[in-house]
């Protein structure tokens, strides 16, 4: 889906990258991981070509990508069908909406659970509610590549597991998915792919079974941890 070589990147005389190889699988959640001010959402705003890096060779065998970055700031006295149409305007210079248009964005909200929210407005969504229609704006534009920074971030577990599950069933449908999550169980739960940066930058990238062993969570994150698993389910705990 996503082949990036020879990246490198410097930034205020900060080096994130150097000639670093990166991929992403197709069809699959790749979760991105380490910790904080390593360059994460950097990487994302990197494949999105929001930072242009001094050099990188990068191919994407996608129709279309879609970014979803930490903070959105969202309009006021709109409600949520309002929200997921601007996509459509978004694209391409429309004065209407066609019965086609609006079908899809039905179907959208129906397959995110929230086709019965769509004359709500915005301000009073919660914020399971708002992340669902952010994905609905990636949806309607037909992106097949979506990218999610932190996209669970303060919400309670309940809502981290809904939409969690809505990001599974959207890569059986073909969809990728390259998400920035801090939940190392939730995201040996539902991740198919793994990329780790470590303190120094380098990455670390492997299926879930060769990922997920005590050394290179250590790598990652400077700190001991305990992984149990059987089959395909893992549990991490961390050593104090």
């Amino acid at each position: 889906m996503i082949d990036i070589k020879n990246l490198s990147l410097n930034i205020d005389n900060i080096q994130f990258f150097k000639d670093t190889e990166i991929h992403i699988p197709k069809g699959k959640i790749t979760v991105l991981v380490g910790p904080n001010g390593v360059g994460k959402t950097t990487l994302l705003k990197v494949i999105s070509e929001i930072i242009k890096p001094q050099k990188v060779e990068m191919t994407k065998n996608c129709k279309e990508l879609f970014y979803l970055p930490q903070r959105i700031k969202y309009p006021q006295g709109i409600t949520l069908e309002e929200y997921v149409e601007s996509s459509f305007f978004r694209q391409s210079w429309k004065w209407f909406l066609s019965n086609t248009d609006k079908k899809k964005i039905d179907e959208v909200l129906e397959t995110l659970e929230i086709l019965d929210r769509k004359k709500t407005l915005i301000d009073n969504l919660s914020s399971g509610e708002l992340q669902k229609a952010n994905f609905a704006l990636g949806l309607v534009s037909d992106a097949d590549f979506l990218m999610l920074d932190e996209p669970t971030s303060n919400m309670d577990l309940v809502n981290q597991i809904k939409i969690l599950n809505i990001l599974k069933k959207l890569t059986a449908k073909g969809i990728t998915i390259l998400i920035v999550l801090h939940d190392i169980n939730l995201s040996a739960s539902y991740g198919d792919y793994f990329i780790g940066i470590t303190r120094e930058r380098k990455i670390i990238s492997a299926e879930k079974k060769e990922f997920f062993t005590p050394e290179i969570l250590n790598e990652i994150f400077g700190i001991s941890f305990k992984v149990i698993s059987t089959d395909e389910d893992f549990h991490i705990q961390i050593f104090h």
